[in-house]
């Protein structure tokens, strides 16, 4: 049913969005500085916030400090095995010749330590991330531009996604998408988006919809 598969990275293939809530608000507590409310971290979940972000700078101190903080996550990120669901479409993908690509609002360098780490680039055809957009997700450009280097309509991919803001990028892109949810976005309201499916296990996509 569909000639590709385009999969969010961070929470999606694997689950950074927890630590990177706790490693944000470790070092902000190290500052004795009032840590992000949960809530406030959903708001922009899947996208980028400067209101949240100037937040931050102003909670950690300084940009040495922030950058410092993300080393921390990244480095906690090199424990983090691949999900389930993904690693089997993954090989699904694979097995059957059906394209496949990452679309991210990470920037590429970020992400890459541990697309290599897992293999990922023996798989993937194309990765998207926020240095080759005007404007990340919600905004459907980074789907719009993976499914173009893919060469297939984006009719024709399927979305895998964990968030609201990054599954509304891929449906007005024009695709069908999954959206598989984790600790943080489990509670998020989805209903206004035309989802295909949510939370479904790896071999329940492939019979239904591969």
């Amino acid at each position: 049913m569909y000639d590709a598969i385009i999969f969010d990275f961070d929470g999606t293939i694997i689950d950074t969005e927890i630590n990177l809530f706790n490693t944000l608000n470790k070092h902000i507590n190290d500052k004795n500085n009032e840590p992000i409310s949960i809530e406030e971290y959903k708001a922009s979940i899947g996208s980028v916030s400067k209101e949240l972000d100037h937040k931050i700078l102003t909670a950690l101190g300084s940009e040495l400090a922030l950058e410092e903080m993300f080393k921390d996550h990244y480095e906690g990120t090199k424990r983090l095995p691949m999900k389930p669901v993904v690693k089997e479409l993954v090989e699904y993908g694979h097995q059957n010749q059906i394209k496949m690509g990452i679309a991210t609002s990470s920037y590429k360098e970020h992400i890459m330590p541990n697309v290599l780490r897992l293999e990922l680039d023996k798989y993937i055809d194309v990765v998207k991330g926020r240095e080759d957009v005007a404007f990340v997700k919600p905004n459907p450009e980074l789907y719009i531009q993976a499914a173009h280097e893919l060469n297939v309509k984006p009719s024709k991919c399927l979305a895998i996604e964990d968030t609201t803001n990054g599954a509304k990028a891929a449906i007005d892109a024009g695709m069908d998408v999954i959206v598989i949810t984790h600790d943080i976005t489990e509670d998020l309201n989805f209903d206004s988006l035309d989802l295909l499916h949510k939370n479904i296990e790896a071999e329940d996509i492939i019979n239904l919809y591969l």
